[in-house]
């Protein structure tokens, strides 16, 4: 016999099984929480990124806001620039955007009238940017003229010069006893120094300047002692604008050290001397001795030799020549009178 009731009591509806399959199918998920650190990071980083493109998208699109001078012509060493024609000749601008340090280096826009008076001191090709330190101060003297020489290394500072610096050019005269040393200019611009063969100026044993002269006879003294004397240069720290006048030659012999004494015989306007003064150099010998180291006509000897002079002769000199010899003898000038006066 069945137990109805138990059969009754364990069986279930088809309704309630599907219920009960549906709710074992079920996933119960746990609440979504906001995104982790890295995530948020890594967001940043992409947004950073993404502002720094763009930034340096617009600063190649857009134009330059600042503009530096250039050269637009071929610019040799030593050019000097008098005016605002000649500088607009041979410079132009040009909008670049340049870091703050070459920018520092480079001459601006801005500046360009500061050009004028100023002397370029090296090379110049078109294209190339202008910097201050190609530059250097004529001193605004107007007619200045250009001189290079070459120097042994020693005699130059050791090329410790610059461009810009002024100098002071010695010279020694002679040799031995009668060897001295005197100053040819003084405070001159230095507006360049190079290596004779163009090569770097630390491996050279001789160099070339080129200073800047105002005066014609500093011009003359210069290229004077380069071609006649042993020439050496030294930093000069007088200033341009203070007339501080140089000392005399100095000497140095066994007998006499110091400065060359002052002349013993006056200048004289119709003796010149080697020196183009006109001054007597000091020769401590006779007064009467000229520069090449003779002596001075006899005055009496000429005028005995004139007085025995044929007055015809003077008679004829002085109708051919419309005047009277001053350096014949005293009887002869009495008849070229009487000649002129018939």
């Amino acid at each position: 016999m069945v137990d109805v009731t138990s059969v009754a009591g364990t069986g279930s509806s088809p309704g309630a099984a599907g219920e009960d399959r549906a709710r074992e199918g079920r996933t119960i998920r746990p609440p979504r929480s906001l995104p982790g650190g890295r995530a948020v990071v890594g967001a940043l980083l992409i947004a950073a990124a993404a502002v720094v493109t763009f930034a340096a998208y617009l600063d190649a699109t857009s134009a330059p806001t600042r503009s530096y001078v250039v050269a637009t012509a071929p610019v040799e060493p030593g050019t000097r620039l008098g005016d605002m024609a000649e500088v607009s000749e041979r410079f132009g601008t040009i909008a670049l955007d340049l870091s703050d340090e070459v920018a520092a280096r480079v001459l601006p826009a801005s500046a360009v009238d500061s050009l004028v008076g100023q002397v370029v001191v090296t090379p110049l090709q078109p294209g190339d940017l202008l910097t201050r330190t190609q530059l250097v101060d004529d001193g605004g003297a107007e007619g200045a003229q250009t001189l290079s020489f070459s120097l042994p290394r020693t005699a130059a500072v050791a090329g410790a010069l610059r461009p810009g610096e002024r100098v002071d050019v010695l010279a020694t005269f002679g040799s031995g006893d009668g060897a001295y040393t005197a100053y040819v200019v003084r405070g001159v611009p230095l507006l360049g120094i190079s290596a004779p063969d163009g090569g770097p100026l630390g491996g050279s044993s001789e160099l070339t300047l080129t200073v800047a002269v105002s005066a014609l006879r500093d011009v003359q003294a210069l290229g004077h002692a380069v071609n006649t004397a042993e020439v050496f240069v030294t930093r000069s720290t007088a200033s341009p604008e203070v007339d501080d006048p140089a000392p005399g030659a100095f000497r140095s012999t066994p007998q006499d050290v110091g400065p060359l004494p002052d002349p013993a015989t006056p200048a004289t306007p119709d003796r010149t001397t080697g020196d183009g003064t006109g001054e007597l150099p000091p020769h401590g010998g006779d007064p009467e001795a000229d520069v090449d180291g003779g002596s001075l006509p006899d005055a009496d000897a000429d005028a005995d030799t004139d007085a025995d002079a044929d007055p015809e002769t003077d008679e004829r000199g002085a109708d051919a020549g419309g005047g009277v010899d001053h350096a014949a003898g005293p009887d002869t000038e009495v008849a070229g009178d009487l000649a002129g006066g018939a």
